[in-house]
């Protein structure tokens, strides 16, 4: 459960307006949000922005009010939605109802376990409100807010679902939206609730939160793409626009609706256990035959699984593979009818249209690497970066063959985690990760994970940085409080990423020495992982630094000595590039 939360928590954080939406996150508000709804009796819904320029409400914010009613409903817990007189329009137009309108003693006189709000003005500093720009919309807001500010005092549970750090919650991000939001020291909510869920649009972070839900009570409380389409198409017919363009269309923050579609699909593949956990006589699709492709069918039929393979292109099928269904040449929905898992190889981008097609219709779409885990659950380092990620893994294979603990080498470029799993399910194995292959892992957890760097010649699928830090930051996103993230702190990008995770953090440094960790002086490793000086190992530079210093650290957590690093750098051979 805590792992498809946590994968459905870094989903929303997408940031496409460039909000630093990653760094606002509060680990874990998403599953103790939704935890504490599941004992709701009474839950109190507010929505409603209103837009400067058009004088009008948004897309953003009713129909992921919306989408939590009526999850909350079929739960069996009473809901009532509340808004202002300038946004009452649009919530009777997508049917929120029981609608109350604010009053300032509304708490005084009824009684709630929760608040929640999606995409609600939350006062600043100056007690005004303002929209993203920085321009006050006070006399369009009325305080609704002020009845969170007092929920507190009354035992009331308080929610806010945001994406900009203007909204009622987001004062629990007070500092991060000061320092990295545009305009974010004027426009910062000073309104915290006890959970927040920040994320890219906020109608995405409602959307999460009814996840959430789902995969806590065991059903899929998710409305429907026609159900969704139809709100926002009612809104729009009620006078809403989109908050980015001001127009009258059917987009949410300047996004077409289909992002908003897309999403929800991905979010809803979370919602059950993995169809992996039954493979016996399970059909599994796998789309491309590469090198991946073709050993996770291997795989997946050692466990009694019935495969059949879609490729664009025409290639040979291997002997040991005719029993399998194929279709070569070309992808399609047809060949894939009654599959109940999909597994998608790196190379194959998850915008083609079968990718599109298979989550439209409800069918979970899984990376090689995630279905491998699943079926193994090895003990993994795994290694990301834009750079240097397979140098690093074939360096601490050279470590660790020096100490006669040789380890098995895969990943990107290499064997895929499949390959490993049938040759020694029992040996530790070290993998370069790429992103395409972390974009749809849910439970994938190595014991030891490492991001490297972030390089803006290398982002994903041309993406902003953001996304990129996004996507890798995945690699760590299941780890525990036993497990070790090694970050480069020569990357300023990657530093903000040791308050995501909930282990013990090491750093790397070319430049400076790091708390824990490891760093160059001169020509000289320092080893301190702890704190204090374990070891000085001489080095000449064959490799970048930061390669060698996350083998040495990923070394030293399998357990080889300050000696035996020693002895093992003196007899490294660079890698290949």
């Amino acid at each position: 459960m805590r792992a498809r939360i946590a994968s459905i928590e870094n989903l929303i954080a997408r940031d496409p307006g460039h909000r630093n939406i990653l760094g606002l996150i509060q680990r874990d508000h998403l599953r103790l949000a939704a935890l504490s709804l599941i004992r709701a009796r009474r839950v109190l819904i507010t929505s409603g922005f209103p837009i400067l320029r058009a004088g009008a409400g948004e897309t953003d914010g009713p129909p992921g009010a919306l989408a939590i009613g009526q999850a909350l409903a079929r739960m069996g817990v009473q809901v009532v939605y509340l808004t202002d007189r300038h946004h009452e329009q649009l919530f009777r137009a997508i049917g929120a109802e029981p609608l109350i309108r604010f009053r300032p003693e509304l708490l005084e006189q009824d009684s709630f376990s929760h608040l929640l709000a999606v995409e609600r003005p939350g006062r600043a500093r100056d007690r005004n409100y303002y929209n993203m720009r920085g321009e006050e919309i006070t006399p369009l807001v009325e305080p609704v807010d002020q009845l969170f500010l007092e929920a507190e005092s009354r035992g009331t549970l308080t929610i806010g679902i945001g994406d900009g750090g203007n909204e009622v919650g987001m004062g629990r991000v007070f500092r991060g939206v000061t320092r990295a939001v545009e305009h974010g020291a004027k426009i910062a909510s000073t309104v915290p609730t006890d959970y927040v869920v920040v994320s890219g649009v906020s109608n995405w972070g409602a959307s999460g939160l009814v996840g959430a839900l789902s995969v806590i009570c065991g059903q899929d409380l998710l409305p429907s793409g026609e159900q969704i389409r139809e709100s926002v198409m009612r809104l729009v017919g009620a006078g809403a626009v989109d908050g980015l363009s001001g127009r009258a269309e059917p987009s949410v923050d300047g996004l077409p609706l289909e992002h908003t579609l897309e999403l929800v699909e991905e979010i809803r593949f979370h919602v059950h256990p993995s169809p992996l956990r039954r493979v016996r006589e399970l059909p599994v699709g796998v789309v491309g035959a590469g090198q991946s492709g073709l050993a996770v069918s291997r795989l997946l039929l050692s466990r009694g699984a019935r495969v059949r393979v879609s490729d664009e292109r025409t290639v040979q099928v291997p002997e040991d593979l005719e029993g399998c269904q194929w279709e070569l040449g070309r992808h399609t929905l047809e060949f894939m009818r009654g599959v109940e898992l999909v597994v998608r190889s790196p190379g194959v981008d998850p915008r083609i249209p079968l990718i599109r097609g298979l989550r439209q219709r409800g069918v979970p779409v899984v990376s090689e690497l995630e279905a491998a885990y699943q079926l193994g659950e090895p003990k993994v380092v795994a290694v990301t970066g834009s750079l240097g990620k397979r140098s690093t893994i074939e360096l601490l294979g050279q470590i660790m063959e020096s100490c006669s603990r040789p380890i098995a080498l895969g990943g990107n470029k290499g064997k895929a985690l499949s390959e490993l799993l049938l040759e020694d399910p029992s040996n530790w194995m070290a993998l370069a990760v790429s992103s395409f292959q972390m974009e749809s892992i849910v439970r994938f957890r190595p014991r030891v994970a490492a991001i490297l760097n972030i390089r803006p010649s290398h982002l994903v699928r041309d993406s902003a940085p953001t996304e990129t830090v996004r996507i890798k930051s995945r690699i760590f996103m299941n780890q525990g409080a036993e497990d070790l993230l090694i970050l480069n702190y020569d990357d300023p990008r990657l530093r903000p990423l040791a308050d995501k995770h909930w282990g013990e953090t090491l750093w790397i440094s070319s430049r400076e020495p790091v708390d824990r960790g490891a760093w160059m002086e001169g020509k000289t490793i320092v080893l301190a992982p702890q704190g204090e000086v374990v070891g000085r190992i001489p080095w000449e530079a064959c490799v970048p630094y930061e390669d060698m210093l996350t083998a040495v650290l990923a070394a030293w957590s399998l357990g080889a000595t300050p000696s035996q690093l020693m002895s093992a750098a003196a007899r490294l051979v660079p890698p290949k590039t």
